[in-house]
């Protein structure tokens, strides 16, 4: 099966730059590619229309509805999602040209679950264990070329829907091989979210941490920054130590210190865990808002978290 997208992927060497492929399944209502056009508050575009707004194809497989974009991301976002999945099953799978991406699972207007492609662990959602049994690919692809077409093996093995090869052409649906029909997307208000993940896994300390004080909010950054220099030897533990400085007197570095800081190189954890470790050293200093800064630090830091979190909180306690 990932042989399978694979080759997908090979022959079509622009999808590298991005996809967004959803299969649509019925549950307590039809899946169908009328009520998916509904769902969408998209509309048939017809020849000569180029209003503005994301284009996608729809077709039907069965009982279920494929919806594909190749240049476009609508259909992960929460409050599409939302909409998508009222009465049926949305299993979602898009990346970016830069690299990033993930799966998503969402029913009866509720994500219960999103993975990140690159990492399976991360994830989020009302329920994230629901992809638990059907790892096995996505976990053995990571480090390799083979993780985009992991992730679309991944939804199929979870749909039995197969993205046929043979309804698309050079240029992406061919409605002349398959039964595409091309619509453009309405216009979704967006869903009330947090400023960045952090607050997606640690809402009540992110909220906390934006309304402390300036100076407190810099006292968790340094606790974050410190955790992670304790986890972590680096290439150049006095760059590392440079850091920590920084950021407990409050200080800016210069450009040529975050470009070598960037190239450190962390030692004590898998490839994954160091990178993170050297990310959150970069966005200590290199401009990003306090808690996102402090945000960054949770990734490398897996088994320490739990102490650091505590501590974060009895901070923001000391405030008031």
């Amino acid at each position: 099966m990932v042989r399978y997208y694979d080759d997908f992927l090979a022959d079509r060497e622009w999808l590298a730059e991005g996809l967004n492929w959803a299969v649509v399944q019925p549950a307590s209502a039809e899946a169908t590619v009328d009520g998916v056009i509904k769902r969408l508050r998209a509309r048939r575009v017809e020849p000569g229309d180029n209003r503005p707004g994301e284009l996608a194809d729809l077709a039907q497989i069965g009982p279920n509805v494929v919806v594909f974009q190749d240049d476009g991301c609508a259909l992960g976002q929460p409050e599409v999602l939302r909409w998508l999945s009222d009465g049926v099953r949305v299993h979602t799978v898009d990346w970016t040209i830069n690299g990033n991406g993930g799966v998503t699972y969402a029913v009866y207007g509720k994500v219960l679950a999103w993975m990140d492609m690159n990492d399976p662990d991360r994830r989020r959602g009302d329920d994230p264990a629901a992809f638990d049994d059907d790892l096995d690919d996505v976990r053995a692809a990571q480090g390799t070329g083979y993780v985009k077409a992991a992730v679309m093996a991944f939804v199929e093995r979870r749909t039995g829907v197969r993205l046929p090869a043979e309804w698309m052409s050079d240029e992406g649906a061919d409605p002349q091989a398959g039964p595409w029909v091309t619509v453009r997307l309405g216009s979704f208000p967006p869903e009330p979210r947090p400023p960045s993940n952090f607050g997606h896994y640690e809402p009540d300390l992110d909220a906390r941490l934006r309304a402390a004080p300036e100076p407190v909010r810099r006292a968790a950054l340094a606790l974050a920054v410190r955790a992670v220099t304790t986890r972590f030897s680096f290439s150049d533990d006095n760059l590392a130590r440079q850091v920590v400085e920084a950021v407990e007197q409050g200080l800016t570095v210069d450009e040529e210190t975050r470009s070598r800081i960037i190239r450190l190189t962390a030692h004590g954890a898998e490839d994954r865990a160091g990178t993170d470790a050297v990310h959150a050293l970069y966005a200590a200093v290199a401009g990003a808002a306090v808690v996102d800064a402090v945000g960054a630090a949770r990734y490398p830091l897996v088994d320490e978290w739990p102490a650091v979190r505590r501590e974060l909180y009895r901070l923001v306690r000391q405030a008031g």
